[in-house]
């Protein structure tokens, strides 16, 4: 596949089915977007793209969390994300200036739409690697890319600004450009490859222990193109490595600017010895189960054999990748990825344990398509709350409620599992919509800039915006009184191109 092919629109290149692959799942997250950041780790992100843009710095000095110090401060997070902010930051700027829409609200909305446009692009890779790849019709490519975006937490981490989308785009790209047949005698598929990890890096660093699995598949390539040739190997493993480590290199360069040590980070040393807690939270656990929250993967592992069978190099690069995460995220003292949805850390092993789907999808008999498409429809109900109402409310909820207590009660008590919880809360939600007055108190708190910080949870739920109305950034327009054309225009806009594209490619037979 190459960039020509990709843009090529004839009614019956395989360029128009990208496309709408593509703008379908674009127009969705674009529609159930927030328009805002809401998570303290997308904030950090988006106030050091604001310097650098605005001060041309490196450090900030706005209070993003209870119990920061003042003065000066830094990201502790990798500066990926905040560089990849800057073009759609200078984007808000610019749109503030045509629309009657103040300038941070602009560039809060412009950046907390990036990961709508890689999550899309995420998907449109699932498909390409369906079709691609291992020779899956259109019909299972298009399910595995829905599979991925519709029926997993992916959905809701498309909408905020955080460093799981971005980094699994680049990994997945990185493994996409790698696996092509001509990968390893291209010196520059090579480069391309390590590149793509390389940027992967610079959002998230923990995805340097891919690495080993990457210079494995090599070898094993190398070896069935020919005897395997120590000499040759070791070629290939430095024209991938090779630009890894020149971003590793600016990783420490940046490290220096900020600390003045090349390998301080800022992030705190959370890496502890009870993996077996973490190992079977992640797994198993009520609140955080990465198979509860996203089923479709337990069918990816049944169907592990299948693909082992039909592709075994690519099958043991993805079960590296898929590990190596896991034991990695089992040691973390915060393997649960905060007060997030479901397990964010493992967001990106996903493509990897969904793609396997697609051999058994492609095998004839109903009874096997009808489970499939069942646990489909299961995971895309999971999500919905989590994209129609902030799933900060539950947490304030239940800390209202159990205090101290509630962190443990809801990662290990199934009655108090998110799952739970958070299509409580939309009830809730949706109940106190048809209250004017109290919906009226709310935007004039939100429009007066009042902020919660360090309040009680109690003072959040009856006082704050964000957790009190549905979570679509066209809703929180309209109960701000803009016009039509700014709030419900572009929001049906975005919804018939959707449907449409949704039903062309439903109408595709192949």
């Amino acid at each position: 596949m190459n960039l020509k092919s990709l843009i090529n629109w004839s009614p019956d290149s395989k360029g128009k089915k990208r496309w709408l692959v593509f703008l379908f799942f674009l127009s969705v997250y674009l529609f159930t977007g927030q328009g805002s950041i809401q998570s303290a780790d997308g904030k950090i992100m988006y106030l050091l793209t604001q310097s650098m843009v605005e001060d041309q710095s490196m450090s900030f000095t706005e209070r993003v969390s209870q119990g920061d110090a003042e003065g000066e401060k830094f990201s502790k997070y990798g500066i990926g994300m905040s560089l990849l902010a800057v073009p759609f930051y200078i984007a808000g700027k610019a749109l503030s200036a045509v629309l009657p829409v103040p300038s941070s609200y602009a560039t809060l909305f412009c950046v907390s739409m990036i990961n709508a446009l890689i999550t899309a692009l995420s998907c449109l890779l699932l498909y390409c690697f369906g079709c691609e790849r291992f020779g899956f019709s259109h019909r299972t490519s298009v399910l595995l890319a829905l599979g991925y975006g519709l029926t997993t937490i992916a959905w809701f981490y498309s909408e905020d600004f955080m460093s799981e989308p971005a980094t699994s785009w680049f990994m997945l790209s990185a493994v996409y450009v790698l696996t092509q047949d001509d990968g390893v005698q291209n010196k520059r598929t090579l480069l391309l490859a390590g590149g793509l990890l390389g940027l992967a890096l610079t959002c998230r660093l923990a995805t340097l222990v891919a690495v080993p699995g990457f210079l494995i598949y090599l070898a094993l390539a190398r070896g069935k193109v020919q005897l395997f040739n120590i000499k040759d190997f070791v070629s290939d493993a430095v024209r991938f490595l090779l630009p890894i480590a020149g971003v590793i290199c600016l990783i420490f360069l940046y490290n220096y600017v900020r600390f003045q040590d090349f390998f301080e980070t800022g992030y705190e040393k959370g890496f502890g010895t009870g993996g077996w807690t973490g190992f079977i939270g992640i797994l198993f656990s009520p609140g955080k189960s990465v198979f509860l929250y996203n089923p479709l993967l337990l069918i990816g592992c049944l169907a592990w054999p299948v693909f082992f069978k039909n592709n075994r190099k690519m099958s043991l690069l993805f079960g590296w990748i898929v590990l190596i995460h896991l034991v990695l995220f089992s040691f973390w003292h915060s393997w649960y990825g905060g007060s997030g949805w479901g397990p964010r850390l493992m967001l990106v092993v996903f493509p990897y344990l969904i793609l396997p789907v697609g051999f058994l999808l492609e095998r004839p008999g109903r009874k096997a398509k009808a489970g499939i498409a069942a646990v489909l429809i299961l995971g895309f109900l999971i999500q919905i709350p989590s994209v129609t109402v902030n799933i900060s409310r539950y947490y304030y909820d239940l800390r209202q409620q159990y205090k101290e207590e509630a962190h443990d009660m809801l990662v290990y008590s199934p009655a108090h599992s998110p799952l739970i919880g958070q299509v409580q809360q939309v009830v809730k939600v949706f109940n106190r919509l048809q209250d004017k007055e109290f919906m009226d108190r709310l935007v004039d708190h939100a429009r007066a800039g009042k902020k919660f910080l360090g309040t009680s949870d109690a003072e959040v739920l009856e006082k704050g915006l964000a957790v009190n109305a549905p979570n679509f950034w066209w809703y929180f327009m309209y109960l701000f009184g803009y016009s039509a054309a700014l709030t419900f225009f572009p929001a049906i806009v975005l919804l018939f191109l959707g449907l449409i594209c949704g039903y062309k490619l439903y109408a595709h037979e192949k």
